[in-house]
């Protein structure tokens, strides 16, 4: 089971059920896409909860293993041929060609291009989305998460954005994590690849409040108030406030997009996923909890090996 709901009164509650660990992966992001479907066609859902089921733990970062499956098997292209290759994904998945795309070779891109709907439509949705964050919060989920409303967290939980470790950029969470944070303190968190604390995060500005004890009590409290806001103006006030990120967003989707699309089949990304995938325990524990000082360090693998000689 990906994901657990709950409805009481104008509040809908989502539970991330991925145990043990809740990495992200396809499944998970088509799941949301329902729940973003359903929200839009209920006016009676004026606030959406995203939690875990699974006890200290929000959504630890993207499923490596299924990452380095897509990098292994994905073509090399130039910036050029990526950014042809999105646009085209990007239009035969609007003409519902989705479910071929999904068993292709074009299964990650397509999971780019709605992964950015998904996010998109968060933003633009007459619902207060919060999330309520209980554990390690990093790559994809960090990711995700900076696109919603509100970001209640436990005094445990802790954040990073990695993806530099490994040889990646962003997937979509640059900009808005720009937004929250600066331009400097948003490069610093990538550029550090360790994880921030509750409390440094709050200083950041990259989450609302945290909550010394019931993070879901203070988030599902908090979407109950605003969920007697009126639905309609509060999708008109959030188009109004993120109306001069919604310019960009798109580009910048796509910009990041790109990138990555250009990026992960790389030789040296490749490299440090099966090197991240070696590392790993058996028990499938993120190595970003177990043993980050060598990633964080630039130990780990040679991410900028010298070029060949001529």
């Amino acid at each position: 089971m990906t994901i657990r709901t709950a409805r009481d009164g104008r509040v809908l509650t989502v539970l991330i059920d991925e145990p043990p660990h809740n990495y992200m992966a396809r499944p998970l992001i088509e799941a949301l896409q329902s729940v973003v479907r359903e929200v839009e066609r209920d006016p009676g859902i004026g606030a959406v909860v995203v939690g875990s089921a699974v006890p200290g733990r929000y959504i630890t970062h993207w499923d490596i293993a299924e990452l380095s499956a897509t990098a292994e098997s994905a073509p090399r292209l130039p910036v050029a041929g990526a950014r042809v290759l999105l646009g085209a994904v990007r239009a035969l998945t609007a003409l519902g060609a989705g479910p071929i795309l999904r068993k292709s070779r074009l299964a990650g891109v397509h999971g780019i291009v709605r992964w950015h709907d998904l996010v998109l439509r968060i933003m633009r949705s007459p619902a207060v989305w919060i999330a309520a964050i209980d554990g390690p919060c990093g790559g994809g989920g960090l990711e995700m998460s900076v696109f919603f409303d509100q970001r209640i967290a436990s005094a445990r939980s802790s954040f990073v954005v990695p993806e530099l470790t490994i040889g990646l950029t962003t997937t979509l969470g640059a900009q808005r994590l720009t937004h929250l944070v600066g331009p400097a303190r948003a490069l610093r968190m990538l550029l550090d690849g360790e994880p921030y604390t509750a409390s440094e995060a709050l200083d950041l500005g990259l989450i609302d409040k945290v909550c010394a004890v019931g993070v879901m009590a203070e988030a599902q409290r908090l979407a109950g108030r605003y969920a007697r806001r009126p639905r309609v103006q509060v999708g008109r006030q959030k188009q109004l406030i993120n109306r001069a990120y919604q310019a960009t967003a798109r580009a910048t989707l796509t910009g990041e997009g790109v990138s990555q699309i250009a990026g992960v089949p790389s030789a040296a990304t490749r490299s440090a996923l099966r090197r991240w995938l070696e590392m790993r325990r058996p028990d499938g524990e993120s190595v970003f909890l177990t043993d980050m000082r060598p990633w964080a360090d630039g130990t780990a693998i040679d991410l900028n090996p010298p070029p060949p000689e001529r």
